[in-house]
């Protein structure tokens, strides 16, 4: 008996290192940004995500105008420019999947911050 209950906490643990070491290997950019068409009126985004616990082994997900862009785990913040104008927002955490439509003005700077309860927070410079 005691045999079983050591193999199965040890079958628990590297289950655990496994899930713990596959959620940690996915964080990072996934596909192609939106392509800037003029840099001299390109405005400059920065998306984080906070130290939050919520999902704590799980990536945000995050789709600008429909292409996958990153994949954001917690403390982890990416800068990058967009054109000027309208751009859709998608994100993706567990069951959570969060819109928003952002207006990006002419050559400014934008903080995004990306919360797993589909709150997305904007600030501008």
């Amino acid at each position: 008996m005691r045999w079983i209950r050591t193999r199965n906490q040890l079958l628990a643990a590297a289950m655990l290192l496994t899930v713990l070491a596959g959620g940690c290997a996915t964080g990072g950019p996934t596909g192609p940004l939106p392509v800037v068409t003029d840099p001299l009126q390109a405005s400059n985004v920065t998306v984080y995500r906070g130290g939050s616990w919520v999902g704590l082994f799980s990536p945000i997900r995050l789709q600008i105008d429909g292409q996958d862009v990153f994949n954001i785990h917690r403390n982890q913040q990416y800068s990058f420019q967009l054109d000027p104008g309208l751009h859709l927002f998608e994100f993706y955490i567990g069951l959570n999947e969060c819109r928003r439509v952002v207006f990006i003005e002419p050559a400014r700077s934008y903080r995004i911050r990306l919360v797993p309860n589909c709150v997305m927070e904007t600030a501008a410079d």
